[in-house]
């Protein structure tokens, strides 16, 4: 296996990103790029379910967003601005289009990628997205959230890991593992990246997509409910919609059958 280790300097920002490719491909060939959420930096959303994608394609993995090694744009914080983060790796790691896959607000900064630069994206794969920031529930969530990362953050943690993980999986995990998981410092300035996803509306974007798109409602999901993963399914046109049995956090909760389904989706011709 090789690896393209690279810091990328924006005008107000810079990102990161690793590519993995198999010793026998050209450079760029047949690239998936994979887009991290919330509080998680690409290598621990991604770093354990990239072997099935590496046996035939370069599989790309940006920290972005403030999150890893990267950092926020300066000033007012949108998803535009976080798409404009992605797009600078997509130009500067693969000759081609890639396909894009994107989770939670990787998800939401996917689709605004897709809507704005289409010749960017091949295929596009949106894992518990959201649409507006008016619905009740989503405002409730995530209000909450916010407070208690503002507030305490160990408070925080537990509040997510309550919604990001299916009761029974939290149970299996034992008393001192989520003792751990709860002690563990935040990704930096995730209360900026809680409040962005508070206001993110990305309806319009929505409707201009006209890539080959799979949605992933995730059944078990608190946090992203499927009803509001099906609005985005309703928003983009000739797009697919599948659920995954799994709490939010489906790269650890139930990765074998999510990376399946997208496998599946993007190896169609």
């Amino acid at each position: 296996m090789h690896t393209i280790e690279k810091t990328i300097h924006l005008a107000n920002s810079f990102v990161s990103y690793r590519k993995d490719f198999s010793e026998n491909q050209e450079n760029s060939q047949n690239p998936v790029m994979f887009l991290h959420g919330t509080n998680s930096d690409g290598n621990s959303s991604f770093g354990k379910i990239k072997t099935p994608f590496n046996r035939d394609r370069a599989v790309i993995i940006p920290d972005y967003a403030g999150c890893g090694n990267s950092s926020l744009p300066s000033g007012e914080l949108t998803v535009e601005h976080l798409a404009e983060q992605v797009v600078a790796v997509i130009n500067d790691s693969s000759d081609e289009p890639v396909d894009l896959v994107g989770f939670s607000l990787g998800a939401v900064v996917a689709a605004v990628v897709a809507a704005t630069h289409p010749q960017l994206v091949n295929r596009l794969v949106l894992t518990a997205p959201w649409a507006t920031n008016d619905d009740p529930y989503f405002r409730l969530m995530f209000t909450t959230w916010l407070k208690l990362e503002n507030s305490d953050q160990a408070l925080a943690t537990a509040f997510g890991l309550s919604h990001v993980l299916s009761p029974e999986f939290i149970s299996s995990l034992g008393q001192d593992t989520l003792n751990q998981i709860c002690a563990r410092p935040s990704e930096k300035e995730t209360n900026k990246r809680i409040a962005l996803g508070l206001s993110a509306n990305i309806k319009d974007h929505l409707t201009r997509i006209n890539k080959d798109t799979l949605i992933i409602g995730l059944s078990h999901d608190t946090l992203i409910p499927p009803y509001l993963v099906r609005a985005v399914h309703r928003y983009v046109k000739n797009s697919q919609y599948r659920e995954v049995k799994s709490g939010h956090a489906v790269p650890l909760e139930n990765p074998t059958e999510w990376v399946s389904v997208i496998n599946d989706f993007l190896q169609r011709r």
